[in-house]
């Protein structure tokens, strides 16, 4: 009876003892997990980084869409660096995705949030694969000093038809029915005026296309540094800062930089966050590195303008025109 008795005093330590390891590995994780009956809602915390990862759904038809979203957010003074994915995530394909611009908190931290709408193809469990958010410190680009890798989910794709095709069978073809009289002459002339409308929207899309190319082209013909300074000299005439608007001023002033960058080194990245367009720009041969820091400066100071509600001084929408200038200059082609 004792021997019973201490047999089933160590089987209570030992299951005190796993439970105790099993909380223990789930803290020393770094990771948070809540599920309810639609979504999963996942966070990640490691030094100054914060990832949270929100999916809308758990399990879907392969007539639906999946929602996922991804908040990045980051202490002062750091930069992240986000994965980049092609026209598939895992199994899922790629209907949209949209990245918002970075947006300053109240507690001296930045946040971004990347979106993502997922179709399936089949039925079955689909996986979304572990993703890594890197930070590091602005004056220690080389070296990663933070990394949070997500965990794999699965998700599962069900038919819109039944497991079993037993029960399904085919309807009886219904009798014929009495055709309504003939409109041949309407139909004709709906037909004929139908095509005639066609015809006169082929022409006008190919006139219009036309013009525009031929505009293009007339751009093309002028260098990218005159152009540029054209443009500059066009906003100036506009006095967008005596009227208010400093924000569009900065947005124009930002757009014109950003495609002569783009016309004078082959660049094409309209549609990108400042961010990824100054990290395209280090895979550019032939984009000078002595100029990196100041177009950095340049176009993160137009974003805090932009985006972050700040009130630039006088003296500093003048050297915001005057570093733009120098910018141009300096790199225009040399005869």
């Amino acid at each position: 009876m004792l021997n019973r008795h201490r047999e089933n005093s160590f089987l209570f330590y030992l299951l005190c003892v796993l439970v105790l390891l099993s909380c223990q590995t789930k803290e020393n994780s770094g990771m948070t997990e809540k599920k309810d009956e639609m979504g999963i809602h996942r966070k990640y915390e490691r030094g100054p980084l914060t990832v949270i990862f929100d999916i809308d759904r758990k399990e879907i038809s392969t007539a639906d869409r999946l929602n996922l979203h991804i908040q990045v957010i980051w202490d002062e003074g750091y930069e992240v660096g986000l994965p980049g994915f092609g026209e598939k995530l895992g199994q899922f394909g790629i209907v949209d995705y949209h990245t918002t611009r970075p947006e300053l908190t109240g507690n001296n931290k930045t946040k971004i949030t990347r979106s993502y709408v997922l179709e399936p193809f089949l039925s079955g469990d689909y996986s979304i694969p572990p993703m890594k958010i890197r930070c590091w410190k602005k004056e220690e680009k080389g070296s990663d000093k933070h990394e949070i890798e997500t965990a794999k989910i699965v998700i599962k794709v069900t038919s819109l038809f039944p497991d079993k095709l037993e029960g399904m069978r085919l309807h009886d073809i219904k009798s014929p029915v009495e055709l309504p009289p003939s409109y041949t002459l309407w139909i004709g002339s709906g037909i004929i005026g139908a095509v005639l409308t066609i015809f006169g929207l082929i022409t006008f899309g190919i006139l219009k296309k036309r013009r525009q190319a031929e505009m293009v082209y007339a751009e093309q013909m002028i260098p990218p540094h005159e152009l540029a300074f054209k443009e500059l000299e066009q906003l100036l005439s506009e006095r967008l800062i005596e009227k208010g608007k400093i924000k569009l001023y900065y947005q124009r002033i930002s757009d014109i930089l950003r495609r002569y960058i783009e016309s004078r080194f082959g660049i094409n990245a309209p549609e990108q966050t400042t961010e990824e367009f100054l990290e395209g720009l280090d895979t550019q041969h032939n984009f000078p590195d002595k100029y990196n820091v100041l177009l950095k400066n340049f176009l993160t100071y137009c974003d805090l303008v932009k985006f972050a509600e700040h009130q630039p001084a006088n003296k500093d929408i003048t050297n915001t025109l005057e570093n733009c200038k120098e910018f141009i200059s300096e790199t225009e082609p040399k005869n």
